[in-house]
């Protein structure tokens, strides 16, 4: 919006405001219909729907006024969503609903990224969505000090790792040509999410189906990690730690899954969804009790991701403050039977002893 146009609709709704606070309700009333239409009509369905919820605070009752205008809105709406739009997300149109996807479509921002310029950076706060609509953008990803690319992106593709879950970019996006996206913000997310329960589900599912970046990096082998890390299974209780230092006096619970010098992964069933991004980035203090000793770590919410939709069974993963010593976490880990440690290991090309 330009803006010119921003400041003569701020110059309106000021008005509006102000009929409101001397009671003058039925002039407050028409002049926001007015430019609720104006909005809608000009296609800016954000501030329209903005407006359209402060007209049931200027009168609950004018029922009739109230569906006038959802008509208008959702009119200008299906009328306003880009044809080249509809086309690259073909297959999520027919998995949302029409309103689901209009509803999408608005609270998406369009942006464009001439060839060869950074999106994402590695190591910054995953709080987008992005959907690629032309142009190709590639995924890369720094293994063994060098920058590789593990894929290319192409229209009617979406990206944003651990999709819908917070979490740090571990992969950069780049564009390789010229590029067309739209970008669903974290708050945008939220507030479709509150508006269609299901969508959440639906969005997941279909990203799913491009998510096979970490089976690329598999495939060639290549190991981001520092540390190694292994399976493990107790249970564990820990506390949030405040910037200041202090400690929370609630006490969680919870099964440790995994472990290396460097972090660790946790699991606990999380039903609230904004609970979820309240651990991301927090400080966590990790309770492990082993025999007769108690083992505590300390560490920062880098991702929290999805173990199981149905159960709400989420993993909260741990970066260490610093490293651990090897000795530290060595009783966690399970060791080998003796019969696995004295067999000796194959030799490529022979076959089982009979």
């Amino acid at each position: 919006m330009a803006a010119s146009a921003r400041e003569d609709l701020a110059a309106r709704e000021a008005e509006i405001q102000e009929l409101v606070k001397q009671e003058q309700r039925d002039e407050a009333k028409k002049l926001l219909l007015d430019l609720i239409v104006s909005c809608a009509k000009g296609g800016d369905i954000k501030n329209a729907t903005r407006l359209r919820d402060l007209l049931y605070e200027v009168d609950p009752m004018a029922l009739g006024d109230i569906i006038k205008v959802n008509e208008i809105i959702d009119e200008a709406m299906s009328g306003s969503i880009d044809e080249k739009f509809e086309i690259a997300w073909s297959g999520l149109r027919q998995t949302l609903t029409d309103e689901e996807f209009l509803a999408l479509y608005h609270a998406l921002e369009e942006h464009e990224v001439g060839e060869g310029k950074s999106i994402v950076k590695a190591g910054s706060k995953l709080d987008a969505l992005f959907f690629i609509n032309k142009g190709n953008v590639n995924v890369n990803c720094l293994c063994s000090e060098k920058n590789i690319t593990v894929k290319t992106l192409e229209p009617g593709t979406m990206i944003g790792e651990n999709c819908l879950q917070p979490s740090l970019w571990t992969v950069s996006l780049a564009s390789l040509t010229p590029v067309k996206l739209s970008v669903l913000r974290l708050k945008g997310i939220v507030d479709l999410f509150d508006s269609f329960p299901g969508l959440e589900n639906k969005l997941t599912t279909y990203y799913e189906q491009f998510d096979n970046i970490p089976l690329l990096l598999d495939e060639v082998k290549q190991q981001r990690r520092r540390h190694e890390r292994s399976a493990v299974d107790y249970n564990i209780t820990f506390q949030v730690q405040g910037k200041d230092g202090k400690v929370d006096d609630r006490t969680f619970r919870g099964e440790l899954d995994n472990i290396s010098l460097g972090g660790l992964a946790l699991l606990m069933r999380i039903v609230n969804r904004e609970n979820r991004r309240a651990f991301f980035g927090r400080s966590l203090i990790v309770s492990v009790q082993v025999d007769d000793s108690k083992l505590q770590f300390t560490g920062v919410v880098v991702a929290v991701t999805i173990q199981d939709f149905q159960n709400h069974d989420y993993a909260i993963h741990l970066a260490f403050d610093k490293p651990v010593l090897e000795e530290i976490i060595m009783p966690l880990i399970p060791r080998k039977s003796e019969e696995e440690e004295d067999l000796p290991e194959q030799e490529a090309g022979t076959e089982e002893p009979a």
